[in-house]
């Protein structure tokens, strides 16, 4: 028996699943996730995908890696939507992601709607890779997405069509540029 559930296929005719799974990891409850490709072999890949992302709570310099990155992100967009002048409309919801992240909260419970999506390897080998997408605050236009290939975080910042297959140049991210 599958652990997916209610899989069906898209309805832009790109050839895609969308279905449901059980969270048990970064958010819990239903999840959303959408396999980018309808064979029993994207099914079986997905499966194993999920079966990673639920066991991400017994790697805590993972979560540490997720939570330092997003208040990263989220701190380069607050300060570039008010050098934009445009930040009074995101404002209220990105300042009590900031003040919550202060003051000890988790910066991860600030994304709603999330989507595992998944994109299978190259042929030959059988890494894990998936991307998380989100709705966030600080990021309304693009959303967010956090990607993992194995059991390391390659991204995390807007969605801009990134896969865990791409060259680690793919995945620059101006607010990290202090970590150099």
């Amino acid at each position: 028996m599958s652990i997916i559930r209610d899989l069906i296929h898209d309805d832009g005719g790109l050839g895609w699943l969308n279905g449901k799974f059980d969270s048990d990891s970064l958010f819990q409850g239903e999840m959303d996730i959408t396999l980018y490709g309808d064979s029993n072999e994207y099914i079986s890949y997905a499966e194993k995908c999920i079966a990673h992302y639920n066991c991400l709570n017994d790697k805590p310099e993972l979560i540490a890696d997720i939570r330092d990155k997003l208040a990263k992100f989220m701190y380069y967009m607050r300060d570039e939507w008010d050098a934009m002048g445009i930040y009074d409309d995101i404002a209220e919801d990105t300042d009590k992601a900031a003040d919550d992240f202060e003051n000890g909260g988790d910066i991860i419970k600030h994304l709603e709607k999330p989507c595992l999506f998944i994109d299978l390897p190259e042929e030959g080998t059988d890494e894990i890779g998936y991307e998380i997408v989100a709705d966030c605050p600080w990021e309304p236009e693009h959303q967010c997405s956090i990607i993992i290939r194995g059991n390391e975080l390659k991204y995390v910042g807007p969605c801009e069509g990134n896969t865990p297959w791409d060259d680690d140049e793919d995945y620059y991210c101006i607010w990290l540029d202090e970590e150099q």
